[in-house]
């Protein structure tokens, strides 16, 4: 009864969700650049960043290479809100760059190579990372990517918060990636979205991209057996819908060390025990884990309606999910 209950109260949600996660329709040919050996976006201005402020550099960053000079703080208010405290999420960006006739998306599961062949193709992805290695301090930050080069095995970077060009190895890359869920944005022009579309292949398609992270997450924590690898898995089992394993992983990667710093563990974990209806448990974890970043978190956010759609579609007969 819980369940049919639940699915009738989702039901104008889930139509829309099942017209989002619909393959897109094919807009015209598009065959993408090989990726080189190596290659290095020719015109990206550098800026040092304001307080917190480092999604915002990272957009005017990439702004940059379509010749759209703006100032950081101009862009401050409209993609971090007023308090200062605050860091930047992907969402505000497709609206503020919508003024110079530009669009933005967003997803997880990122791959070296997926950036490799944004970068070859003219496109100036920003990805979400610790700003340093997390041994010396966990600090989440937003950068920019300029080029990579595969002789030195490196990516070139316009960081706000560490100089133009920065060379960060694939490897260190790749490590302080996982803890954000390999989060990357692109920022780009219209009539470029076929050639996007083609790089980023399936993973265009977001729930295939949730059930592909889930699966790569699962395997990264079972063979990295680390905090990080563990509470990634748990964030990607209850983005598509496994909230049974959410809460084994989430529990497992607490118990090999300290979650602070990733910052989506405060609201995944809590959610996923909402969804299996354990909502005393769920409200005294959110109490605990409302300090993981810099901003204490006093409200608790929305559950996931993606990730609650594809839970019930999984257990639930095709014939019997609403349609209106």
């Amino acid at each position: 009864m819980r369940r049919r209950a639940l699915a009738a109260s989702l039901g104008l949600a889930l139509s829309v969700l099942l017209l989002s996660g619909a393959p897109a329709a094919a807009s015209g040919p598009a065959t993408p650049k090989e990726a080189p050996a190596s290659y290095m976006i020719p015109d990206m201005k550098h800026v040092w960043q304001s307080l917190n402020n480092c999604g915002p550099a990272a957009v005017v960053m990439a702004l940059s290479t379509f010749g759209v000079d703006v100032d950081q703080e101009t862009a401050r208010i409209p993609l971090r809100g007023a308090d200062i405290r605050r860091g930047m999420g992907p969402q505000g960006v497709p609206a503020f760059v919508a003024q110079w006739d530009l669009r933005s998306m967003w997803r997880n599961n990122g791959t070296n190579d997926l950036i490799k062949r944004l970068v070859a193709n003219g496109f100036a992805p920003m990805v979400t990372q610790w700003m340093v290695d997390p041994s010396i301090e966990r600090v989440a930050h937003w950068r920019t990517v300029r080029g990579y080069d595969d002789a030195r095995g490196v990516f070139f970077v316009n960081d706000s918060m560490l100089g133009n060009g920065v060379p960060l190895s694939y490897d260190w890359f790749g490590r302080n990636w996982q803890s954000f869920q390999y989060r990357y944005m692109v920022i780009y022009r219209p009539e470029d979205e076929p050639l996007l579309k083609t790089i980023i292949g399936a993973d265009w398609n977001e729930m295939y991209q949730r059930q592909s992270l889930y699966e790569r997450a699962k395997t990264e924590a079972y063979a990295q057996g680390t905090a990080f690898a563990w509470l990634n898995y748990g964030e990607s089992a209850y983005a598509d819908g496994m909230f049974e394993e959410a809460v084994a992983a989430f529990e497992k990667g607490m118990s090999l060390g300290s979650a602070t710093g990733v910052f989506g563990v405060r609201n995944s974990y809590p959610q996923a025990l909402r969804a299996l209806g354990r909502k005393q448990e769920a409200d005294k974890l959110q109490t605990q884990l409302s300090g993981l970043s810099a901003v204490p978190q006093t409200v608790a956010p929305a559950p996931d309606s993606y990730a609650m759609f594809l839970s019930i579609r999984r257990s639930t007969p095709f014939e019997s999910l609403p349609t209106e």
